[in-house]
């Protein structure tokens, strides 16, 4: 009877070890991914009426290469993100919590219209909730 079990057991183990998500970077689809999440994002937020007024003077390649190095970098794909941090970058934007709310809004719909499963974007959004305090009221 030992055998078996011992036989059930590595099978289970092995079935648990292919059901692990994959690395966030990689579900984003990896360097190209990103790319193309950062695209659709910063459309989308120049496009939407509620906070597109935020990013009028926006230096736009400079803002999609630090956003790009960002999601890099918290999706752990391994990049260095040579920004500043989300209290200086929002220093003096007294920012309410409603417009972080439609940052949210928005994000969420560029994900869905690039195409991006559901379950990516709640994992990605998990890691850049807990910015929400550095970002508002600056």
């Amino acid at each position: 009877m030992r055998p078996i079990c011992a036989m059930t057991m590595s099978l289970l183990l092995a079935a648990c070890a292919t059901t692990r998500e994959p690395r966030l970077y990689d579900a984003l689809g990896g360097d190209a991914g990103v790319a193309k999440l950062v695209d659709a994002l910063v459309a989308e937020y120049h496009a939407d009426a509620r906070i597109g007024v935020l990013f009028e003077n926006t230096d736009d390649p400079y803002f999609k290469a630090r956003l790009r190095e960002q999601i890099c970098r918290i999706s752990d794909g391994g990049c260095d993100y040579t920004g500043l941090d989300m209290v200086e970058a929002h220093s003096g934007m007294d920012l309410s919590e409603a417009q972080f709310n439609d940052f949210v809004d928005a994000s969420r719909r560029a994900m869905t219209r690039a195409g991006f499963a559901i379950g990516v974007q709640n994992r990605l959004l998990a890691r850049l909730a807990p910015m929400r305090g550095e970002v508002i009221h600056q």
